[in-house]
């Protein structure tokens, strides 16, 4: 246990450690979100198919599997920009 939570909150305002992130950093992941654009309605429902658990057969599972992929990050940027703009 921290003897003295005041410490460690002081050092996180006078920069040490642990920091916020910049302005221009923030507006950087708001950039890659934007560029990242939204799935379309087929790729939307593929997305699902495949949260349900269904694959194709290679080749095609691949780039399902990179689509997936692409769409959770999508979401991890979310929730990074949701958590920095507390």
């Amino acid at each position: 246990m921290v003897r003295n939570p005041g410490i460690a909150l002081s050092q996180l305002e006078k920069g040490m450690g642990l920091r916020r992130l910049s302005f221009e950093a923030y507006q950087n992941i708001a950039q890659a979100l934007d560029e990242m654009n939204s799935p379309t309605d087929e790729q939307a429902a593929l997305i699902k198919l495949t949260m349900e658990g269904k694959r194709y057969q290679a080749p095609e599972r691949w780039e399902q599997e990179r689509l997936i992929n692409l769409y959770k990050a999508k979401l991890k940027l979310e929730q990074v920009m949701e958590l920095l703009g507390e």
